[in-house]
């Protein structure tokens, strides 16, 4: 009987470990975001995670990543039709960064 209750334990220790390490939920609109068609040539991750922001009306600031993935140039990444929750965590996950959402309309990109 003992040996049930730790193994429960441990399980709901597990489980409530693996919900923190979880990203925020993004802004609605990027959510609600059709899919598109992304094709990203001979630009940083750093400058693209803006531009995908800014597809709907959300400002993605990028901060003290320097020295890490998402300053080097890609030479093309296609994206078809990719949601743009799926391109955001894609390129912010491969470059190991992390992400935080302020509000609806601001997200801060920064080293993990």
């Amino acid at each position: 009987m003992r040996s049930v209750v730790l193994a429960v334990a441990a399980l709901s220790l597990s489980a409530g470990a693996f919900a923190q390490s979880q990203p925020p939920a993004l802004p609605r609109c990027m959510q609600d975001a059709p899919p598109v068609n992304v094709d990203v040539k001979d630009v940083s991750v750093a400058k693209v995670l803006p531009f995908l922001g800014a597809s709907c009306g959300i400002e993605i600031r990028v901060q003290d990543v320097e020295g890490t993935e998402a300053t080097r140039t890609l030479q093309s990444v296609p994206f078809q039709q990719a949601k743009v929750t799926d391109i955001f965590q894609l390129l912010v996950q491969s470059s190991r960064l992390k992400y935080t959402v302020v509000d609806e309309k601001t997200i801060v990109v920064t080293k993990q």
